[in-house]
């Protein structure tokens, strides 16, 4: 039997949550007013409305909400769902930093143990 189900209409354990009622929920949540989210999308509420129904929609939606309300989906979307390690160039960079200051309290834990050592002999 053929099978004229559309492929990406088919749903898989690995799909991603609904992105409508993700959304949805994030506004209801942090009491954001979701007429002043249309008017930043340029949309009628009722055209919100059905974003929210829906499971998945355009890049370009996602990151317009996303400037809308302030709120980073893509990064939250991947770091709660997509489960693959992701570091940020600013995480890159505190790390580094946190791995010199590690480098510097050894020395001077060297030295300070050095010094008490010489001023005990005195």
């Amino acid at each position: 039997m053929i099978d004229l189900q559309k492929k990406f209409l088919k749903t898989r354990k690995d799909d991603p949550p609904k992105l409508g009622n993700f959304i949805q929920f994030y506004i209801e949540e942090n009491k954001i007013k979701k007429k002043s989210v249309s008017d930043a999308l340029d949309v009628l509420p009722t055209t919100l409305n059905q974003y929210f129904k829906q499971p998945s929609f355009q890049f370009a939606i996602l990151w317009r909400i996303s400037h809308a309300v302030k709120h980073n989906f893509l990064m939250e979307l991947g770091e709660k769902w997509l489960k693959i390690p992701y570091e940020t160039e600013k995480e890159t960079a505190l790390l580094e930093q946190l791995a010199q200051k590690n480098d510097e309290i050894k020395t001077l834990t060297t030295q300070l143990g050095v010094y008490k050592g010489i001023h005990k002999v005195e």
